[in-house]
């Protein structure tokens, strides 16, 4: 009897879209619990770049963007790491 949403715009296309009252929608951040997931600094690659892209890879999220900069930030940087998923 109620929506959750991870967004303020996907309230507002639940609202529109699916006709919800506004009141039965509930916008909840995704997030991360910085006191669970807390990178160990003894564990960090001196001298190293990671770049972490964690979303659906679909073309509307923008992930094309990123691959099209890799090769230009290889160029740019000698050790990079990069997380996708």
């Amino acid at each position: 009897n109620h929506v959750r949403c991870v967004s303020h715009t996907s309230k507002e296309n639940t609202v529109l879209r699916a006709n919800v009252e506004p009141s039965r929608v509930s916008v909840i951040p995704n997030a991360v619990d910085t006191s669970s997931f807390t990178p160990n600094p003894s564990a960090r690659r001196p001298n190293c770049i990671t770049i972490v892209c964690i979303t659906r890879l679909v073309y509307r999220k923008g992930v094309d963007l990123m691959i099209e900069v890799i090769p230009a930030i290889c160029k740019k940087f000698e050790h990079v790491n990069f997380v996708i998923g």
